[in-house]
């Protein structure tokens, strides 16, 4: 049997209770990058259950995917974590699958004896009932001391580096060429501006940019070292890409030579093949957003805009119907940079994961031809163009090659359900542009171009972007000593490789900092507003 009435499921609504207690707008992200992500990413799985069940959509197939997904996510999370306290993490995923074990047994048997309260409400010290009607207020010394024994035993601080100079400036702050004093290597310090945090959809989207830039793990895409606050910003030190950005990079080349077009695109899909398979969505994707490595090859940056969602199959065991892919998210935000968004998203029709593969195809267009293929003269005629346009294939007499224009055909259909990519990167791959590389092997393969360094802190393969954005960057009063303010809470996170980096007998644990970081996951102040 396949498909399981909701009405014999009624166990299953008892994920609403955990749902609503520790959803990641009811409660502050853990100050742990990797264990706040797959927190995230278990909600979710949660949420896409319980939607499915109230629309009685439950499967065995499903449910066989889902206990997959988490079970995963649970080892990648003891792999990845540097905090070594699982305890409330592994608490949460285990009481889920729990509930889904036993409702994946009852398919023969067509009942579903409801799961007795106490066995998944991860506050023991009050009573069951009481936890799972009071929205997530009461937080007690049990869930307290879960919550803050993942404080990081190692925390980094703006004095571990040396600013050298600014080479990039954004809407919500700045990125600075800094040196690591224990290790004497180069890293990128993106600084946002606490004043712009005051808005909590703002700040949510900073934690989310740290949960998934520490818990990525792909060489296309950029990493980061760790996180903290100061007094005016909250800053995350990532891998420094010298290359430059392919917007840049056109500036001085003009359009790209097919191959290297072509290279530069596979191995964006590769990224952003990555992303999807843990339910992120970049939203952002353009040219600005692709470094170059001091190798010659691709780093997809910049998730400040990001969303995540459901882990959604890799084989043909589970397919999703069409509607969840292209539907994922409902929010009538119009976000990204106006030429790069989809279409679905400019008439809010509800979006998915197909609006990073219609900004494949338009930085592909782009590479080939060195413009945009809608435009106006305002934001309103851009999104008209988008929606209404037609693609011209001749610019300043180039003409993309015709497995090229094919390519970008496809990845431009307006409805994304009949968008290349919207069934999987492998259409992408397959495709006759890309179908002749070797996506097993690429990063291996000598690149098309390698980016020239005059000298070892040289930022000039960056275009500083003149005027615009005015943030505050003096150091005067601009202390480590940023955990005073409630947005900055548990924001200090380390990834693997500053573990890796750093010796035991450099970074001490800061006490003081220690006693700062909040360890009860408070509600979430001022969210509707």
């Amino acid at each position: 049997m396949s498909d399981i009435p909701p009405d014999n499921f009624q166990g299953l609504a008892q994920l609403q209770g955990i749902l609503t207690a520790y959803a990641p707008d009811i409660v502050l992200p853990l100050p742990d990058g990797v264990l706040s992500f797959t927190y995230r990413l278990v909600v979710e799985l949660v949420r896409d259950c319980l939607a499915k069940y109230q629309q009685g959509r439950i499967s065995s197939k499903y449910l066989e995917h889902l206990q997959e997904n988490i079970r995963t996510l649970v080892q990648q999370a003891e792999e990845k974590s540097t905090s070594g306290k699982l305890a409330f993490f592994t608490q949460l995923a285990q009481n889920v699958l729990y509930i889904l074990e036993r409702a994946a047994g009852s398919l023969e048997r067509q009942d579903f004896e409801p799961l007795p309260y106490n066995l998944w409400v991860l506050d023991y010290s009050e009573d069951p009932g009481e936890a799972a009607q009071d929205n997530g207020k009461k937080r007690t010394g049990r869930q307290a001391a879960l919550i803050g024994s993942l404080t990081p035993e190692r925390n980094p601080c703006k004095t571990d580096y040396t600013k050298i100079k600014l080479f990039s400036n954004g809407s919500f702050g700045t990125v600075h060429l800094v040196r690591h004093k224990d290790s004497n290597q180069l890293y990128a310090m993106k600084k946002l501006d606490r004043e712009i945090l005051k808005n909590p959809k703002t700040l949510e989207r900073a934690f989310l940019e740290r949960d998934i830039l520490t818990f990525a793990d792909c060489p296309s895409v950029a990493s980061m070292l760790c996180s903290f606050p100061t007094t005016r910003h909250l800053c995350m030190v990532m891998e420094y890409v010298p290359g430059g950005d392919c917007g840049s990079l056109m500036n001085i080349l003009g359009p790209l030579p097919v191959p290297l077009a072509r290279t530069y695109i596979a191995e964006t899909v590769l990224a952003v093949e990555y992303l999807h398979s843990y339910g992120m969505v970049h939203r952002d994707l353009k040219p600005e957003n692709l470094l170059v490595s001091a190798t010659g090859h691709i780093k997809v940056t910049d998730f400040g805009l990001s969303k995540l969602g459901v882990i959604r199959p890799t084989s043909d065991t589970y397919k999703p119907p069409t509607e969840d892919v292209t539907r994922e998210f409902r929010d009538e935000e119009i976000l990204g940079t106006p030429e790069y968004i989809a279409p679905e998203v400019i008439l809010q029709e509800g979006y998915g994961r197909p609006i990073d593969w219609w900004s494949v195809g338009i930085i592909l267009y782009e590479f080939l031809l060195f413009c945009v293929p809608f435009k106006g003269n305002s934001k309103f005629k851009t999104y008209s163009s988008i929606t209404r346009d037609d693609i011209t294939w001749t610019f300043d007499n180039r003409t993309p090659p015709p497995d090229a224009q094919d390519m970008i055909t496809e990845l431009l259909r307006k409805d994304p359900a009949h968008r290349l990519g919207t069934g999987g990167a492998k259409e992408i791959k397959m495709h006759p542009f890309l179908r002749d590389l070797n996506f097993d092997n690429l990063l291996s393969k000598e690149p098309h171009h390698i980016p020239d360094f005059k000298f070892e802190e040289d930022t000039g393969n960056f275009e500083l972007p003149c005027g615009g954005y005015q943030h505050i960057d003096s150091e005067e009063g601009d202390t480590s000593e940023g955990n005073d303010w409630p947005e900055s809470l548990n924001f200090i996170s380390s990834s693997q490789r500053l573990s890796k980096l750093c010796s035991t007998n450099t970074r001490v644990i800061n006490m003081k900092n220690r006693s700062h970081l909040q360890c009860v996951p408070q509600k979430v102040q001022n969210t509707q507003k």
